[in-house]
């Protein structure tokens, strides 16, 4: 992250943003803001963020590291207040009713407000919200907005793209990183909000100028518990209100049944939104659009207007993350030509309906999807494109929710020619028991199928068995460098053991 070692806030800016000391009084400055204790330095405020019971260890660390004060869940006041007497130590402290939601607000102010001299496009759903942050950094780049991109995959802070550590990073994180977007010249982000995300209040006190709706199917249920829950978290995007009292317009996906429920609901309120998909009542549907293999190639139709769409992202799904990088960028005010050289610019996104054998006599695509819509769409997609037999290699991620994985399984017997079950990341449930709650889905299917635990097998069989016109998908870790076993992270690339497992068997041709 960028220089900004020397930023210290004085007493005028506690007394601004901070509640009054329960105990004790402000010190004359902060030196810096910390919600783990390991980043503690000396006259730092430090925010003990945890639910109904906090760490005693974290606290007491926070202290010794020299924090000049806390700020704590009210809660936990008299327990910490306690704990300090006991351990001889006097600092100050505050205390909030939301210690989560007032560290995304503290954040932000610690930053002098940073998202609110940028665009920020928030994207959230369960599929496509990759492919669309993407698309919409391109566009808006195109059409003259500097851009940047938070999302699963990559960050760009405007110094080129590096790993991203997580979907969306925590409060303190988050808001630093759009300080050093403003310090670097950035005019917008594109990001992707995770409904853990909006459920924990990391994007609180971010001011949004465009928020992107594009479907709910099964995910996370096993943080959720109910799938109507899941759907509220998404929600609170869509429904956003900024710290100013703002309503960000809102692009929503009427093909979605979820996304027609907020729509109604947007509506009813008077709140701008744009609708997009295939029927010709959405603010943005098809025209005249052909779809193939290499690619997206047809009209637009927008308020007004037409663009033209020339992309190399191929399937049906990818023509709704068009629609809606579309919707986000016309709220930004950007031109049909910036749109169109948007869209152009785009080659691919990583690990999503990447094909690693351009050129090549069959298919070989890698692609991230790890539910059952995500499949379905993914294999529907490929279905019309595909001259010769669909062959899948999929499995299901272990310690994640169990009920999609006879649901997977069905979805993938129904719309391949052959099936290869095998590990995803299993992390510390045993491979064979997963892969076990997804065969009575294939069975469901009547399609016959191999059981192959070793990823790297699977896919070579996969290979081996593809012939002229077929397509061999990889599905469920996409732009994944790795596999969990256990708790441990091992190299493994789908993309990488295909292109290895293709040169194989290229040299077994030719020998």
């Amino acid at each position: 992250m960028g220089n900004f070692e020397g930023l210290k806030k004085g007493r005028d800016w506690m007394e601004r943003f901070l509640p009054p000391p329960a105990t004790g009084s402000f010190p004359e400055e902060l030196t810096g803001l910390a919600d783990d204790s390991r980043m503690v330095v000396p006259g730092a405020l430090f925010i003990l963020r945890c639910g109904t019971r906090y760490e005693e260890g974290h606290l007491r660390e926070a202290v010794s590291k020299g924090a000049a004060l806390l700020l704590v869940p009210e809660l936990h006041l008299s327990s910490v207040s306690r704990r300090l007497g006991e351990w001889g130590a006097s600092l100050p402290l505050c205390a909030v009713p939301d210690i989560q939601e007032a560290t995304g607000v503290i954040a932000s102010a610690w930053w002098d407000c940073p998202s609110r001299s940028l665009k920020i496009v928030g994207v959230t759903g369960t599929n496509g919200k990759t492919t669309s942050s993407f698309l919409t950094r391109e566009i808006l780049s195109a059409g003259g907005i500097r851009s940047g991109l938070i999302g699963t995959v990559w960050f760009d802070l405007g110094e080129g793209l590096v790993e991203a550590p997580q979907t969306t990073p925590g409060a303190l994180f988050l808001q630093e990183s759009f300080a050093q977007a403003r310090k670097n010249g950035l005019g917008a982000i594109s990001m992707e909000v995770s409904s853990h995300a909006l459920d924990q209040e990391r994007v609180a006190g971010t001011y949004f100028s465009a928020v992107h709706f594009t479907n709910l199917t099964r995910d996370h249920l096993d943080y959720h518990k109910t799938f109507e829950d899941y759907f509220l978290a998404k929600s609170r995007l869509i429904f956003w209100s900024n710290p100013d009292g703002g309503r960000p317009p809102a692009v929503v996906n009427g093909d979605d049944p979820y996304g027609r429920r907020l729509l109604e609901r947007l509506r009813r309120e008077g709140r701008e939104c744009l609708s997009y998909g295939h029927d010709p009542a959405f603010d943005i549907h098809p025209g005249e659009v052909r779809i193939t293999l290499d690619g997206i190639e047809g009209t637009v139709r927008i308020p007004g207007g037409g663009v033209h769409v020339a992309s190399a992202l191929p399937g049906d799904f990818n023509l709704q993350n068009l629609m809606g990088s579309i919707g986000c960028a016309l709220l930004m005010g950007v031109s049909s030509d910036g749109i169109e050289k948007g869209i152009r610019s785009l080659s691919g996104v990583p690990g999503r309906f990447e094909r690693v054998n351009p050129g090549g006599p069959f298919a070989v695509i890698v692609d991230y999807a790890h539910t059952d819509d995500a499949l379905r769409n993914i294999l529907t997609a490929l279905r019309p494109l595909t001259a010769g037999r669909i062959i899948t290699v999929f499995g299901c991620g272990g310690d994640r929710d169990r009920g999609k994985r006879p649901r997977m399984g069905r979805v993938a017997g129904e719309l391949s020619d052959l099936v290869i079950l095998t590990s995803d990341n299993p992390r510390t449930e045993d491979p064979g028991a997963i892969m076990d709650e997804v065969v009575p889905g294939i069975r469901e299917s009547g399609k016959d199928f191999i059981r192959e635990e070793d990823r790297k097998a699977a896919i070579a069989r996969a290979i081996a068995e593809a012939g002229p016109g077929d397509a061999v998908l990889i599905a469920g870790k996409g732009h994944e460098p790795y596999q969990i076993l256990g708790k441990t992270k091992t190299s493994f690339d789908d993309r990488l053991v295909a292109r290895e497992c293709l040169a194989s068997l290229a040299g077994d041709a030719k020998s």
